[in-house]
């Protein structure tokens, strides 16, 4: 398990979000990123791009509607997906495949590396995304990087909110780290706080909203720089 800012940095620039190595990344650079790409099991021994082999789907209803719903996101064909919505919409074979594609797409364009022509109209229509959930991107920190004091948890909300591929506001993650702190009773380190404080303006609300407990807060702000403390104990 990474232990430090850096090799997050690393985990979170080299890698594919769903555990596809970065082996395989660099083999597929030549080929066309698309989603019918890796459903086609006819190229899956020649296109190291096709990660998924059909023989893994057992019903041929539900590989045909992967088929045309991958086809119809690589087009970005917004109509084409509402008339397979409407088509199969009601059937499981359609639940599954939606789901196949979600976990897909996370794959195919991974959103810590340049993500060129995304199909987000037909995406948006069909209900999947590339974007990794909170889960994914905040969890493992706040479970078990907080308890180090270290400045893991604020560099990767910084870079959240930073990347253009994410959609995420302080206010989505503001209420991932309360309901962590509920359901897991994480307790977040003064680094945290310092960053909450000096560059998300977080109020003494704010911070108590959190469970944050005032010892650590003060234990942040003795090492924040005047105006921050100024700025923090003027706020209402």
């Amino acid at each position: 398990m990474a232990k430090t800012v850096e090799e997050i940095c690393n985990i979170l620039a080299k890698k594919h979000i769903c555990g596809v190595s970065t082996e395989i990344t660099a083999q597929t650079n030549s080929h066309p990123k698309t989603l019918l790409s890796c459903t086609c099991a006819n190229n899956y021994k020649h296109n190291p791009y096709a990660f998924f082999n059909d023989e893994n789907l057992y019903d041929k209803l539900e590989r045909a509607i992967i088929k045309e719903l991958a086809s119809a996101v690589d087009e970005n064909d917004v109509q084409k997906v509402k008339y397979l919505k409407n088509k199969y919409g009601k059937l499981n074979e359609f639940k599954n495949a939606k789901d196949f594609l979600n976990e897909k797409s996370k794959q195919i364009w991974n959103v810590y590396e340049p993500v060129k022509n995304l199909p987000k109209e037909a995406m948006k229509a069909l209900g999947i995304t590339n974007q990794p959930d909170l889960d994914f991107i905040l969890e493992n920190t706040l479970k078990y990087y907080e308890k180090d004091n270290s400045q893991t948890t604020a560099y990767i909300i910084s870079s959240t909110l930073k990347n253009p591929n994410l959609s995420y506001s302080m206010d989505d993650i503001h209420q991932y780290m309360k309901n962590m702190n509920i359901k897991q009773n994480c307790k977040y380190n003064f680094e945290t706080v310092k960053y909450l404080i000096s560059e998300q303006n977080y109020t003494k609300e704010k911070l108590f909203d959190l469970g944050i407990e005032k010892n650590i807060i003060d234990i942040a702000l003795k090492a924040l720089p005047l105006k921050f403390k100024l700025k923090f104990f003027l706020q209402k």
